[in-house]
């Protein structure tokens, strides 16, 4: 930081006073302007991508969302208890610390694009990170293009 910049605005010159003050109100003018251009790009960015692409891959890029939100969910809850995963995700339905379900308002664990539940494995000795899959369109493991299993072992959700 600038030595100008540094110690109460009372104890500055009166120019540095000024030039405090200037970059100060800058300062906070162009972080309410950041605020304001994500708040208003990140609820429609997504919307945009999606509505060009094809069903199927509105499903995969649904499925990748909601694995890393179910994955983050898992680390609060982690972190909540002493570092071990529930060993089913309807724990993360039940009110945590904070009195709230670890996915906010939702009273259920969310479901795949296909309407099926997420296969979840807690951490083992073996495994020591918890893995979410989806077994696409078909829901049968392996398959290509829709019918493609995500696995969050693929993603890099934590690594």
């Amino acid at each position: 930081m600038a030595p100008f910049l540094t110690g109460s605005p009372q104890s500055q010159p009166q120019s540095t006073l000024r030039t405090w003050l200037v970059c100060a109100v800058l300062t906070s003018v162009l972080t309410m302007g950041a605020l304001v251009v994500i708040r208003l790009v990140r609820p429609s960015a997504l919307d945009g991508v999606l509505a060009s692409s094809s069903t199927a891959d509105v499903r995969r890029a649904k499925a990748l969302i909601d694995i890393k939100w179910i994955h983050g969910a898992l680390l609060v809850y982690a972190h909540e208890h002493a570092g071990a995963c529930p060993a089913q995700l309807d724990a993360l339905v039940e009110p945590g610390a904070a009195g709230k379900s670890y996915f906010g308002e939702l009273r259920e664990v969310p479901l795949d694009p296909w309407n099926r539940p997420f296969v979840y494995e807690a951490p083992t000795a073996e495994h020591p990170r918890p893995r979410l899959i989806t077994l696409g369109a078909d829901g049968r493991i392996g398959g290509d293009g829709e019918d493609a299993d995500i696995d969050s072992d693929t993603l890099a959700l934590d690594r």
